[in-house]
């Protein structure tokens, strides 16, 4: 059976050939598929805020979409959501704790993104979301093996997704701003089966 393995070399080279504003959309989309993780997190143990994340996400697209921030803006906008990762000491511990730490570190990489115009800080929030499922697989699906991991359905459709952007985000310049609001809006529908089909 034939897979999709993830491969960041190949990933920074597909994102090496975009845009900046196609670099910036494709961390947002990862992000956005992830907020489900965070907003769990915060429902569960009243820490976090998930208004703010998502209302941080949303300042990154308007960006992308042409309302352009300031270089200030963004670096404050990165700030904040810095103070919206769950830190490793904070108790009690939660297994959902991850998900929140790599929905809102996939925000920070699209801001960095923004901030920096790098290829690496756009394939860092294609990581993280990578490694969301692969916590979830393991922890709460119990495979226990790598290539269980890798070939699980909901491992393979977000690495699916991940080409699919990189590739519809390969347009030139009058098709940019509807490609990435194509992107957006299928983003946010397909977080809600981000860790698996709704039931």
């Amino acid at each position: 059976m034939s897979y999709i393995r993830y491969d960041e070399r190949e990933i920074i080279r597909k994102l090496d050939q975009l845009d900046p504003v196609a670099k910036v959309s494709f961390a947002a989309a990862c992000a956005e598929r992830q907020i489900p993780g965070y907003i769990v997190f915060s429902n569960q143990t009243g820490r976090g805020d998930p208004d703010a994340l998502i209302a941080i996400l949303e300042r990154v697209w308007r960006d992308a979409l042409g309302r352009k921030m300031t270089d200030d803006e963004v670096l404050l906008e990165l700030d904040r959501c810095m103070a919206l990762i769950p830190k490793e000491d904070e108790a009690p511990w939660v297994n959902e704790q991850a998900y929140a730490e790599d929905a809102a570190l996939a925000v920070a990489y699209a801001l960095r993104a923004r901030s920096r115009g790098e290829s690496q800080e756009a394939a860092y929030a294609a990581r993280v979301a990578y490694e969301a499922l692969d916590h979830h697989v393991i922890n709460r699906l119990g495979v226990d093996d790598d290539e269980g991991v890798l070939m699980h359905p909901v491992v393979q459709a977000e690495l699916i997704r991940q080409h699919r952007d990189l590739d519809e985000l390969r347009v030139d310049d009058a098709g940019l701003t509807e490609a990435v609001s194509r992107l957006r809006d299928r983003a946010r529908a397909e977080a809600a089966i981000f860790f698996g089909p709704v039931s």
